[in-house]
């Protein structure tokens, strides 16, 4: 019997493998995402509780939620890059500079849309317009509060530049200035503003959620804390991630309406009394929309105070944002 060439054989198992790819197969159910396990890195704060409950309650099935606390967000985004943590929960802004200077994380959602207070002494000052001529602390140049202020201060007719006098450092350096007068207000994060009012005797002059909804038609939110993947691991975590801001979803309701039960529960894990947490929770916006609403309300803050950021003002791109 004739062998046949190897050109022949070729051609025949080319047949076979096209024959066979013709035939319909039926559809069979998607394979289960089954990660084991979702270590989540988290700031050491009141916004961070929902996803200390998500990681005592593990919702999901299946899935161990690990939460850890972090510091410094170069070295979170750091461990993120390098696949030793699946999510990181940080600032919006960090996570929008991250990704403008190309790194390959995409934005999941925003839990925290209002935390921050102005402080002082002066009760006065009950409003952006009335920090004319004030002498006011900020965290660092190009911070959240830098650019979200200088907004403000503009939509109140004020010259941020000219009209008031804008010095900046951490709370730590910030606060004691207060307290000497060398300062008029301090702008703080929760849960460091309720402390700072509780044991200096200091006024929270306004709340940025409230100053923000004064400038822009009553609506209070502002995109302040988000979480973050790298790209390619949502897009193959991609079920997951649509549970697990689900959970997140349910969670910070839950805080939401129950503060003080919730400050009482994780206030040893955040080293806060739990009166500062609960007040502090009070004074935080918690809420996770759905992934479209996300992304309008995320694009809108953007355009409205891309003109204050540092450095080169472009665009956010669609894929940034993750969507199941």
């Amino acid at each position: 019997m004739r062998t046949p060439s190897r050109g022949s054989a070729i051609a025949l198992l080319s047949a076979i493998l096209l024959a066979a790819a013709s035939v319909p197969v039926p559809a069979g159910p998607a394979k289960p995402e089954q990660p084991g396990r979702l270590k989540i890195l988290v700031p050491q704060s009141a916004s961070s509780i929902p996803f200390l409950e998500l990681a005592e309650e593990d919702p999901l099935k299946g899935i161990d939620i690990q939460v850890e606390t972090f510091l410094v967000h170069p070295q979170a985004l750091a461990l993120l890059l390098r696949g030793d943590a699946d999510l990181l929960y940080t600032g919006t802004s960090q996570g929008w500079e991250n990704r403008l200077g190309g790194s390959p994380i995409v934005i999941v959602g925003t839990g925290v849309w209002g935390v921050s207070s102005l402080l002082g002494r002066d009760t006065a000052i009950a409003k952006v317009a009335n920090l004319k001529g004030r002498r006011v602390a900020l965290p660092f140049p190009g911070s959240p509060l830098d650019f979200q202020m200088r907004y403000l201060l503009e939509r109140a007719g004020l010259d941020p530049d000219r009209d008031l006098e804008i010095s900046y450092g951490a709370f730590t350096q910030s606060l004691p200035r207060l307290l000497a007068g060398q300062l008029d207000a301090v702008a703080m994060a929760e849960p460091q503003a309720t402390s700072a009012i509780r044991e200096r005797g200091l006024a929270r002059l306004f709340r940025f959620a409230d100053a923000w909804a004064a400038a822009n038609g009553g609506d209070p939110r502002s995109p302040q804390v988000s979480l973050f993947a790298v790209a390619g691991w949502a897009a193959s975590h991609a079920r997951t991630l649509a549970s697990l801001v689900a959970a997140w979803r349910q969670a910070s309701e839950r805080t939401a309406a129950k503060p003080a039960e919730a400050a009482a529960r994780y206030a040893a894990a955040l080293s806060v009394d739990a009166a500062v947490l609960a007040e502090a929770l009070g004074n935080t916006i918690l809420a996770v929309p759905g992934f479209a609403d996300h992304k309008t309300r995320v694009l809108a803050y953007y355009r409205e105070v891309v003109k204050y950021l540092p450095g080169e003002r472009k665009p956010l791109d669609d894929a940034f944002f993750f969507a199941p």
